[in-house]
Order: structure tokens, then sequence, then C-alpha cells
């Protein structure tokens, strides 16, 4: 009876320590802890593949690329098919990315000095530190591939 009680114990705290904790720090120099992100990042869309203990599932190449080129996706509440594309494509090939959708003047202008257009467009991705504007399939998997990103299988 104690066995089953301490293996029910230990069941229930490896159960809680696999929920991500998020430590933030408010406008006001107030430090947060919870379970749910900080209010200004749930607009962005994590779309990290996932296993059942919440861990990054993917090949060592794929973890290793997304260490030194994290995958930003940017989309527009306008950009319908190609938004669609370029998540497909991303998903595909199991590429973990954050997703931005721009939706005022100043994130369309932020978006411009990313890619370096006067009228930047939707979707566009940065992958590391190179950005690329507009959707190309054939562009956005050679900046993947350079980045060390593993091909579709």
């Amino acid at each position: 009876m104690k066995a089953l009680l301490a293996l029910l114990t230990c069941l229930m705290v490896a159960q809680t320590a696999v929920a991500q904790v998020y430590r933030w720090v408010d406008k006001d120099g107030k430090v947060h802890y919870g379970d749910q992100p900080p209010p200004e990042l749930k607009s962005e869309k994590p779309n990290l593949p996932s296993n059942s203990v919440g861990q990054q599932e993917g090949s060592y190449e794929a973890n290793k690329a997304a260490q030194a080129a994290p995958v930003t996706l940017y989309t527009a509440p306008d950009c319908k098919d190609l938004c669609d594309k370029a998540r497909a494509l991303l998903k595909k090939r199991k590429v973990p990315f954050s997703e931005k959708s721009v939706t005022s003047k100043e994130q369309l202008a932020q978006l411009g000095k990313l890619t370096g257009s006067k009228e930047p467009q939707a979707p566009s991705v940065t992958i590391g530190s190179k950005a690329i504007e507009g959707f190309s399939e054939g562009g956005w998997n050679g900046a993947l591939d350079t980045a060390g990103y593993p091909k579709a299988p």
C-alpha cells in the first residue's frame, strides 16, 4: 500500500514538473509568474510541434537550427491563401516558428524595417537575421536549407 501511495505521489509530482512557467516584468517593474504568457505576447501564436510531455519534437538538426536561426512568420488579416501556404510549408518541414499578425501601422512600419521595404507585404518571414518579404516557396526553402533546417520528408 505504501509503495502504491509513493508511486502515485511521484506521478503527480512528475506531471507538474512539465508545466511551463512564464516570468515577465510589467511596465511598472513588477515581476509576474504564471502558466499563461504575458498579455503582450498573447497575439503571437507559437507553432511548436510537441510530444506528449511538452518537449519540442523533431530532429537534432531542426532543434539546433531553431536555436541558431529562429523563424518568425508575419501574416495579415487579409492574407489568406498565401499565408496558409507559407504556414503549411513551415509545418511540412517541421520548422518551429512564431507567428505575428501585422494589424497596425506601427507593426507594418516595423516589418518594413525588417524587410527593407517601404510597402511590406504579408506573408513575410525572418529566419535568424535574414528577412524575406513575400512568399516564394523556393526562396523560403533555400533560406531554411541555409539555416540548417532539415528538408521536408
